[in-house]
């Protein structure tokens, strides 16, 4: 059985401490409606120390029961020893009848204290028989003991003793198994509760973890704005709402500008946070029940909803609205206390009632982004059919171009580059694609489709290959004359490019001499530091390096000085108008004057009439190419012109 002890669970203290205050208050109340005519009765019969018993006793059990701060066990002791010495006081001085109080002295022990106080108090009561009843000689008698009143007193105490013990043992065990019933209760109690708060933080756990899915679900994890999923859904919400009732809205498709230079510059830690810094500004920018989303990368959609207009209502909305989105990249971008200037190209969509699916919508907004890439950046461009088809197309000729090579479509045309008295000097390899059902394909169409894929590597091989073959045939036709080819920025920015045309110049046969790279500026300037060693590496094999489109780039006599090169060719844009253009004029006499000072030659491309001709000559203009001396033409068809002269055209 639980003690009262200082381990015992709170709740049992209380039960017990409840009880005790219940008991006292009963022996109280009962105690006074008792006392008053037990002291009356003994005061008229001068019983003097029945009624200062009387008195104490019921002052003793009111401390007790109004001084609730007193220990428990102290209040309880007090009580026991109370009643023990109620009954020894009636054992000495009233006789049997005292023997009531001694019988409840155990039994208090045991519903107050547990088992062993009360069998502490069993014994306390036999040896009290024992000595106080005998040497009291208290009228209480057994027959056929009355000469030995010793062992009289020794019947009596065992027959008292066992009424006595069996009442206070059942009364304990009761209690027992009342605490231990109710010490089980607690124990499920703390369980439910446990359970509860366990079931409450699953629950939580549970919450937390469904919202973070969520957000990974339909949220970018850097900006926090919506992802690709959820701007679908809202945009499909949108097109079931304008198919219900008259609504109509806006898709803006955005891509920043130049955000690759950003992370190469500065690192991806400052893109991060310039895609921050963009998301920040948009999100101010529209109204709270606009959709700003990053698909991914450096790419946002806007969707913006409102009642239908008229359609060039809405066109002139969807075009302010850009145009404010815009506007919005003007003010520079504060990343670490520095400005960072960023711009966007936008696609513009205007939603209807009979528009598209949401793939359909959202295709047609970054071809339209596309389409504003295109014409220069930092521009609005608006979807039209016409842009999709071109789209369509476009996919097609890529896919066409790329079977092209292995069906042997392709060739390479030569054009003359001839010097101021019209020898040939020189020739230019162009690439030409003949289609079996479109015909001849101009290179202005398909040269920038295989740009922006890799099919320009498998092409750039192809002509490298092609032209080491055509030098050949020209040496044996006894054309000891350079061979100039164009490399793309990304053929040349292979990791393996200088291996590559190595391989191909010991495979071939081909004289490294007699080749001419022509390369942009751009190609040039996009690492420069990368750039100088693999054209040193090839300069060295002999190969030489032309910069095509030379004044239309990032001219510089800076990197001029630092690079391998063997000439420049004027772009045909200054060509077309000189003489007669005093700009366009000044500018050519320049690189020419310039040219000459760096020991460099210049070829001028797009010459078409004799006066340019002549102006170029008498500038001292080292070759000159265009359709004032030759179209470009098959080899076969390049020998028989050349062979009927050994100049194109007379003297200049």
């Amino acid at each position: 059985m639980l003690s009262s002890t200082s381990a015992e669970p709170e709740v049992l203290h209380d039960w017990r401490a409840r009880i005790l205050s219940t008991i006292l208050m009963f022996i109280a109340v009962l105690g006074a409606l008792t006392a008053v005519p037990s002291v009356w009765l003994a005061l008229r019969h001068e019983l003097w120390a029945i009624a200062w018993i009387d008195i104490a006793a019921l002052a003793w059990v009111l401390v007790l029961w109004r001084r609730k701060s007193l220990p428990y066990r102290f209040r309880a002791s007090n009580l026991l020893a109370l009643i023990y010495l109620m009954g020894v006081w009636f054992l000495v001085h009233i006789g049997p009848v005292s023997q009531i109080y001694l019988m409840a002295f155990p039994v208090m022990a045991a519903l107050l204290l547990g088992l062993r106080p009360a069998l502490l108090a069993l014994g306390i009561n036999a040896l009290t028989l024992m000595t106080v009843g005998y040497l009291a000689n208290t009228d209480l008698h057994v027959p056929g003991f009355e000469a030995r009143p010793f062992v009289e007193w020794i019947v009596i105490t065992i027959n008292f003793i066992f009424i006595n013990a069996i009442i206070t043992i059942s009364c304990a065990v009761l209690l027992q198994q009342l605490e231990r019933s109710l010490e089980h209760q607690l124990v499920i109690s703390r369980s439910l509760a446990q359970g509860q708060e366990d079931l409450k933080r699953v629950n939580e756990e549970l919450q937390r973890t469904a919202s973070a899915l969520n957000r990974l679900a339909y949220f970018d994890e850097l900006t926090g704005l919506p992802n690709r999923r959820m701007l679908m859904d809202r945009l499909g919400q949108a097109l079931a709402i304008a198919r219900r009732s008259p609504m109509s809205g806006i898709l803006l498709y955005l891509d920043l500008d130049r955000f690759k230079n950003i992370n190469d510059a500065r690192g991806h830690a400052a893109g991060d946070a310039l895609l921050l810094a963009v998301a920040q500004r948009l999100g101010g920018l529209m109204r709270e029940e606009d959709t700003v989303a990053r698909l991914g990368g450096d790419e946002f959609v806007i969707l913006s909803t409102r009642p239908a207009q008229e359609h060039d209502s809405d066109a002139r909305a969807a075009r302010v609205v850009a145009s404010k989105v815009r506007e919005a990249f003007e003010q520079p971008f504060i990343l670490d206390g520095q400005p960072y200037s960023a711009s966007a190209s936008i696609g513009v969509v205007v939603l209807g009632p009979a528009t598209q699916g949401t793939e359909d919508l959202l295709r047609n907004a970054d071809t339209a982004m596309y389409r504003a890439k295109a014409a220069g950046r930092n521009r609005i461009a608006f979807f039209e059919a016409a842009m999709q088809k071109e789209v369509e197309e476009q996919l097609a000729l890529e896919s066409e171009l790329a079977r092209s090579i292995d069906q042997e479509q392709l060739a390479l045309h030569l054009q003359s580059q001839v010097n101021a008295t019209g020898t040939v000097v020189g020739v230019e390899v162009l690439l030409r694609w003949t289609h079996p059902l479109h015909g001849a394909v101009a290179p202005s169409r398909f040269i920038p489709i295989a740009e922006e894929s890799s099919l320009i590597l498998r092409l750039g091989n192809w002509v490298l290959e092609q032209a080491c073959h055509t030098q050949r045939q020209l040496l044996a036709a006894g054309h000891a004359i350079p061979v100039s080819l164009n490399v793309s920025p990304r053929q040349f920015h292979q990791a393996d490019f200088v291996e590559q045309v190595l391989a191909v110049l010991d495979r071939s046969g081909a004289r490294a001499d007699l080749l001419v790279f022509e390369v942009t500026e751009g190609l040039l300037l996009e690492n420069l530091e990368h750039t100088i060693p693999r054209m040193n590496a090839l300069a060295a094999r002999g190969i030489r390096f032309s910069i095509d489109d030379f004044g239309t780039g990032y001219s510089s006599l800076a990197y001029l000085k630092r690079l391998p090169l063997h000439e420049l060719k004027i772009d045909r844009s200054f060509i077309q108008d000189t003489p007669h253009d005093p700009g366009d004029t000044a500018i050519v006499a320049m690189i020419l004057s310039m040219a000459q000072h760096l020991g460099l030659k210049v070829v001028a491309e797009g010459v078409e009439t004799r006066a340019q001709a002549d102006f170029l000559a008498a500038h001292g203009c080292h070759a000159m190419q265009g359709f004032l001396y030759s179209h470009p033409q098959p080899l076969d068809a390049w020998l028989r012109v050349t062979h009927r002269s050994s100049s194109l055209f007379g003297p200049l």
